[in-house]
């Protein structure tokens, strides 16, 4: 899209550029001499924000939450993030509430493109996306990671607001997820979902369900996922259909009623994170809020 394009188009432009980089602990504390601290530099444009980068855990871990202040996301919207996880940096990325792409009658869709460069530990773990009828969305996820990178990400979404008699009966949703190792393709999920589409009751699609979410945990070299971590994960999280797509990368599926999505998304976080970035599970205090 050209400038004047980018200018008359409808709906919100907004952009976030996250740069996760390692220095050293200032200050004159032997206890921390020597150590490392992930800072995180960024940059935005319209309604796409950090609200604070947090160190809960130590230096060596940023958390950042990103805020989008609209709330929604309506047709024409675009929304575009980019994301470099430089080499040793350790990052934590949130939201602080569900991300709702809101039902329109602009034939122009909602969009949502982003792109993750990994050479150090990311875990990515926004909030559950709520997809409202007569919602137009195409959505795009791609991360690149080197040798060096390591990750933990979810993906959940919710069909309509059940709870107050809506289905998603009119309206499309996009999707495609997107990883690559060491510059090779090994993943690449790619979903269309139409209201009342039949994939929701097929017993090969979400067979009834109106809620699911995939998990993916990559691991730096030279770590491969061994039978024996596949079945350490799958006996703490049986609820979740895991599959090892490559040596280093490990999806899981779970199809499952909105309310118990997050629980379950959040036991198998707790069991994948000791095993990709050796470090035991500490939920971040906004998911309790």
């Amino acid at each position: 899209m050209n400038l004047l394009e980018s200018l008359t188009a409808p709906g919100w432009l907004a952009r976030l550029a996250l740069d996760f980089n390692v220095a050293a602990v200032q200050g004159d504390s032997s206890s921390l001499r020597g150590a490392l601290r992930t800072n995180l530099k960024h940059q935005h444009l319209g309604p796409l924000r950090i609200q604070k980068a947090l160190y809960p855990e130590g230096p060596e871990q940023c958390h950042a939450i990103i805020v989008h202040p609209p709330g929604g996301i309506a047709g024409g919207d675009r929304l575009e993030i980019e994301l470099h996880c430089q080499a040793r940096s350790q990052a934590l990325v949130t939201t602080p509430s569900a991300a709702k792409w809101y039902g329109t009658d602009l034939s122009v869709p909602a969009s949502q493109k982003i792109e993750i460069d990994l050479k150090g530990q990311l875990e990515w773990l926004p909030q559950e996306t709520i997809v409202f009828d007569r919602a137009r969305v195409a959505s795009e996820l791609s991360v690149d990671a080197t040798e060096t990178g390591a990750m933990l990400g979810w993906d959940h979404l919710i069909f309509g607001r059940r709870a107050s008699g809506e289905t998603f009966t009119t309206g499309c949703f996009t999707q495609s997820l997107r990883v690559r190792l060491s510059d090779q393709l090994v993943w690449h999920d790619r979903l269309v979902l139409k209201g009342n589409d039949p994939l929701f009751s097929s017993p090969v699609g979400l067979r009834g369900h109106h809620a699911f979410a995939t998990i993916w945990a990559i691991l730096a070299e030279p770590q491969v996922w061994t039978e024996t971590l596949l079945e350490t994960v799958r006996a703490k999280s049986p609820q979740v259909a895991w599959t090892v797509l490559h040596p280093r990368l490990l999806v899981g599926r779970l199809l499952v009623e909105p309310l118990q999505l997050k629980v379950l998304l959040e036991q198998a976080w707790a069991t994948l994170r000791p095993i990709v970035i050796n470090r035991s599970a500490l939920s971040p205090r906004l998911w309790a809020t």
